[in-house]
């Protein structure tokens, strides 16, 4: 009995990579400045102030373990957010690989300079979710946005509203830049579509930020909300701990404030820039020096040690170390 022959389908030639971002750009040097310049005006403020007070009551140390812990339910939020992002793309990747590359990323984010963290999270996840690295980058996009949109309202709405902190001249510049930006955003995104090329070397970076729409899209906003939420009790439980008393609206404050200085351009970690947030914002609601440099340095512990660690071992274990992360490195800078 004859069999027919089926006819191979022709495979599409590979979608050209970005290549991969040099350490050495003028951008990730321009923060690295940044950041020993605002890290030494922080270390020579701290130096004038009486020594820190580190949990050392039973009730602060609770309190340094609940703000590790809201910070680890944050994390795995922020997972769950970019496993939904790369399942609405088209990929496939396994939830425990997300997980585990999401606190990679904070960990390459938190040692290495130009947020290179999401660099490594690029690297590795596209071959385990079968997608191209653009379209990894643009689920990236996609967070970051959706982060600072929930950011953007909540330094108006407390700074400005229930705080006083914001004037009405500071509120009126960020409704100017937001709609500038949006604007920005509509022309280039028209003036892409114009360009074939151009089109189809962004079109799989945008995916994912013009897919955020309907209920799919506040899902994802809902849970950017609850992100942020255990990132204010995390804050607050830190300030618990070192004897800073906040409600959370005034933690939300902090965060905002620092989140908000984080925009800048800076090295690992937002050293120095956040940390000059943080004391400022601790000095605007009544704490003292010490208090300041107590939260300062029991905060980078809670929200950078614990994950840092994580970060290191999962690589380690799961996805061949140092070595197997520069040999990825290597290949997506030959195939850009």
């Amino acid at each position: 009995m004859a069999t027919e022959t089926s006819i191979p389908t022709p495979t599409p030639p590979p979608e050209p990579e970005a290549p991969a971002r040099r350490l050495g750009s003028p951008l990730s040097l321009l923060g690295a400045v940044i950041s020993v310049v605002a890290l030494a005006g922080v270390v020579w403020w701290a130096l004038q102030q009486d020594p820190p007070r580190l949990p050392h009551t039973g009730a602060q140390i609770a309190a340094m373990f609940g703000a590790i812990g809201c910070y680890a339910l944050a994390t795995l939020v922020r997972g769950e957010r970019w496993w939904r992002l790369l399942r609405e793309q088209g990929g496939r990747p396994s939830r425990v690989d997300t997980q585990a590359l999401n606190v990679i990323g904070y960990m390459g984010n938190n040692v290495l300079p130009a947020r290179a963290g999401d660099a490594i999270r690029v690297v590795l996840m596209a071959p385990l979710a079968a997608v191209s690295k653009r379209t990894v980058v643009g689920t990236l996009l996609a967070e970051r946005l959706l982060d600072i949109a929930v950011i953007t309202v909540l330094f108006v709405v407390v700074g400005y509203g229930l705080l006083g902190e914001v004037g009405g001249g500071s509120v009126e510049l960020i409704a100017l830049v937001t709609a500038a930006g949006v604007a920005v955003a509509v022309l280039g995104w028209r003036l892409v579509r114009r360009n074939e090329r151009l089109h189809a070397m962004l079109a799989p970076m945008a995916s994912a930020t013009l897919a955020l729409r309907g209920r799919y899209g506040l899902v994802l906003l809902a849970m950017t909300v609850a992100v942020w939420a255990m990132e204010v009790a995390c804050w607050q439980l830190v300030g618990a701990s070192v004897g800073l008393n906040m409600n959370p609206i005034e933690a939300a404050y902090i965060v905002a404030l620092a989140s908000v200085f984080a925009l800048i351009p800076s090295g690992p970690g937002y050293a120095g820039t956040q940390d000059a947030a943080v004391a400022i914002g601790v000095k605007a609601l009544g704490g003292t020096g010490a208090t300041a440099v107590s939260y300062v340095v029991m905060l980078r512990f809670v929200i950078v040690v614990p994950i840092t660690a994580l970060g290191f071992a999962l690589l380690a274990a799961r996805y061949g170390g140092l070595g197997r992360l520069r040999g990825a490195r290597l290949e997506a800078r030959a195939q850009g």
